[in-house]
């Protein structure tokens, strides 16, 4: 089973989702509502969720999971917890863009927990590769970023510039290179590395 974990964020255009279970974070409902989407849960400590969005979702039925404001784990750490709890085989993350740059490391060191999650906008994808050989589809031409966390040896295959060896977040040579296949290869001997896939040319 594949989930979906919107958060809350600021999508712009299209929200494309493709899990078969649905769990909104907190404030993410407040997005879902306006689209006519109806979640499986809601979880978080419902800081951001407006009052009428909580009342809609209550009176259509979707599980309400609620928690303490004062806590150690951020709301979407709770929902990733909670999703694999209940089955799911793979996660996308989903609505996370915004003003909210801390929010956007705490993610990625959250996904860098699992080999399974991805973090997923109309216009890019996110994710954290752990030590192994990771085929990643492509399209040639498209901008790859690929960024040591925060230190890690590893060899590109299938990209413009190649590398092969260790880079150091202080020095991330990996940033802008260009895929030439359909299919690129990332071997991860060390440490972990984040790729953000540009699906639309950046500005």
């Amino acid at each position: 089973m594949r989930a979906s974990v919107v958060v809350n964020g600021n999508v712009k255009g299209t929200l494309l989702i493709t899990g078969d279970f649905i769990v909104a974070v907190d404030g993410g409902a407040n997005e879902l509502r306006k689209r006519g989407i109806i979640p499986h849960a809601i979880i978080g400590d419902m800081d951001s969720i407006s009052q009428s969005t909580l009342s809609y979702f209550k009176e259509k039925g979707v599980e309400i999971i609620t928690y303490p404001h004062e806590k150690d784990e951020t709301d979407l750490e709770l929902a990733l917890a909670y999703v694999f709890e209940n089955g799911a085989e793979s996660v996308e993350i989903l609505n996370w863009q915004g003003e909210r740059l801390d929010m956007v490391l705490a993610m990625i060191g959250l996904i860098s927990r699992y080999d399974n999650v991805v973090a997923i906008s109309e216009s890019c994808e996110l994710g954290v590769l752990r030590p192994g050989t990771h085929m990643l589809n492509a399209v040639p031409g498209e901008i790859w970023s690929l960024i040591p966390l925060c230190r890690a040896n590893f060899c590109l295959d299938g990209f413009k510039y190649g590398f092969d060896g260790q880079m150091e977040l202080e020095k991330p040579v990996g940033v802008s290179n260009v895929a030439l296949e359909e299919k690129v290869q990332i071997s991860v001997r060390e440490g972990k590395v984040v790729y953000v896939r540009w699906k639309r040319k950046p500005l």
